[in-house]
């Protein structure tokens, strides 16, 4: 193919030193014959020059004829490429969108760590993905009190119920994607009351990462658009994304698990020492800010090793558990109680004067004497629930320890008082 930038000027300076010298060569002997006289040469030299300069003018036509074909052939070629390569960078473009608005997606469901962490990222999926509502039910059972408000709930059994109607669609019992016309219980999947008449969604379960058999909530997607979700999308991201949320869930529940475990006291199921520790500075700390009183009870249960001689260290236990099940509902959700271990209990009572600290004791002593022993232990006893109280004021400056051992300290003089008033 002739180069598109014309001939080089090697090639130019070749051809045009051969015409000069054809048209030369032309005229030399043409002026030979008429210097000759000869007429029927020089007749026949003129012809033949005439005859090259018409070949000359058809052979320049021709080829600017054919270097005009060819330019504009070459023009058609540059503006489908140029389409073919615009819309390639469309597309590019279109996809490194796709996958920044995934990636984004998957990074806010991988920054929950706690439940409570779930509805601020499911509200910035919705967004992200640009639906009109994003709901997710959990197995109120599996999940027990750590679902937090704007999630859904309900037994498993409800959950299964409303799904079965999906099968045998093409992605049950996992996915649903189409029309929200005909969906049944769509109260329950949209949390939408009136639900809307019009639109598309996918519903989608989610599988425990342990137990890919068992079912732990059920996430559903709307959109107004009728058109948005429809049975023949590709579900790979929906798949993908799930699947992440399902294990992100497990992890959190883990996560709480592990927590309790480190808190709560495993005899009687409240907090435990580490909890205090963890938590009671943050009180007193803002105890100083906020200018309240802090008030800590120190509780120390009377003769608590005579019920373990006589009665047996299971009989104990089941006394030390309903005895923190007793003081529990006593104190307030904003309040600390805690088993330190053994026979020993702390409350911490936040935004609380001497005279209703008092008023605390006289409650949790008159409730623990009220305990059935023989009852609750399950065995005849004469014996009845006493404690000893230490009650001491947070002060600015005091270390959670020297609160703790100035009502301990007051809890043995107490102790001590009462022995010797017997």
């Amino acid at each position: 193919m002739p180069d598109i930038l014309g001939p080089s000027p090697d090639s130019s300076s070749s051809r045009l030193g051969q015409i000069r010298r054809q048209l030369h060569n032309l005229c030399t002997a043409l002026i030979h014959s008429v210097q000759k006289g000869d007429a029927s040469k020089s007749r026949s030299r003129l012809q033949q020059l005439e005859a090259w300069v018409l070949r000359q003018g058809v052979d320049t036509e021709v080829q600017v004829a054919a270097l005009h074909s060819e330019i504009h052939e070459l023009r058609r070629k540059l503006q489908s490429s140029k389409a073919v390569f615009d819309s390639t960078v469309t597309a590019y473009r279109d996809l490194l969108d796709s996958f920044d608005i995934f990636r984004t997606t998957i990074d806010e469901i991988h920054q929950v760590k706690r439940f409570e962490d779930l509805v601020p990222a499911l509200k910035a999926v919705g967004t992200l993905r640009r639906l009109t509502s994003l709901h997710l039910v959990l197995d109120e059972e599996l999940f027990a009190q750590r679902i937090p408000p704007g999630i859904g709930h309900a037994p498993s059994t409800e959950i299964r119920a409303a799904l079965h109607q999906f099968t045998p669609a093409p992605h049950a019992p996992r996915l649903y994607l189409g029309t929200i016309y005909g969906v049944e219980f769509l109260d329950f999947f949209l949390d939408q009351k009136p639900a809307p008449d019009t639109g598309s969604c996918f519903i989608f379960a989610l599988h425990h990462k342990y137990r890919p058999g068992v079912i732990i909530g059920v996430l559903t997607g709307f959109d107004s658009d009728p058109a948005r979700f429809e049975r023949d999308m590709a579900t790979d991201f929906l798949g993908h994304f799930c699947d992440i949320l399902s294990c992100t869930l497990i992890n959190a529940l883990e996560h709480d698990q592990l927590e309790e475990l480190t808190v709560r006291d495993a005899l009687t199921g409240i907090n435990n020492r580490t909890y205090l520790e963890r938590h009671a500075p943050r009180i007193l700390d803002f105890s100083v800010r906020r200018n309240f009183p802090v008030h800590l009870l120190f509780i120390d249960l009377d003769g608590f090793k005579s019920v373990n001689d006589t009665l047996g260290h299971d009989a104990g236990d089941r006394l030390l558990i309903h005895i923190a099940q007793t003081i529990n509902p006593i104190v307030r959700r904003y309040d600390i109680f805690v088993r330190l271990g053994g026979d020993e209990f702390v409350v911490v009572l936040p935004d609380t004067d001497q005279a209703m600290a008092q008023t605390f004791v006289e409650r949790i002593l008159e409730q623990l004497a009220a305990i059935d022993v023989s009852t609750v232990c399950g065995v005849p006893a004469s014996l009845t629930v006493s404690a000893s109280v230490g009650m001491a004021c947070y002060h600015p400056g005091q270390t959670l320890e020297e609160l703790l051992r100035a009502a301990d300290q007051q809890m043995y003089e107490k102790k001590s008082q009462a022995r010797q008033q017997r």
